[in-house]
């Protein structure tokens, strides 16, 4: 009798060896798959299209080929090695993100608040910078509005939005 072999995609070894660079990979609890959604909404923010498509959800942007793929991810994970972007520009652009995460990429609150705020000003490009707040507000009622105010304006800064 013939063991099952386990087939594993490129996109899933390339979404593991990009997790192993930014750290703390784990679909142990929602909080784990929160940051993971919105970690890989806003590298691809950075534009670095890994080829996951995102939908507002409950709590923001949301993919649900990411979240399976990230699955597929857990026992082999240890394994995986980490990755580099063939091209030096997308490496640079790599790099920015991680700088543009910080010290704050296992902050849950934080990286929903920048994902929203910019899911919503992407499709409504014609908002506000109020609008927008306004409107991550009323989808994620517990944010304080200083908080988002801070959010939308670190998009801001980091040219991810207008």
């Amino acid at each position: 009798m013939r063991c099952p072999v386990m087939t594993i995609e490129l996109s899933t070894l390339t979404l593991g060896g990009l997790l192993k660079r930014i750290g703390n990979f784990s679909m142990d609890t929602f909080e784990d798959r929160l940051i993971l959604q919105k970690r890989i909404y806003l590298l691809q923010a950075f534009g670095l299209f890994l080829g996951y498509r995102f939908n507002w959800y409950i709590h923001g942007p949301y993919s649900p080929d990411l979240t399976r793929e990230a699955f597929k991810l857990v026992p082999i994970f240890n394994q995986v090695r980490k990755v580099k972007f063939a091209k030096e520009r997308s490496e640079r652009k790599f790099d920015e993100y991680l700088r543009f995460l910080g010290r704050r990429k296992d902050d849950g609150d934080w990286l929903e608040q920048l994902a929203c705020a910019h899911f919503l000003k992407a499709i409504y490009p014609e908002k506000t910078r109020e609008e927008i707040i306004t409107s991550v507000l009323i989808h994620e009622t517990h944010f304080p509005r200083n908080q988002c105010e801070e959010a939308y304006d670190y998009l801001s800064e980091h040219c991810l939005i207008e």
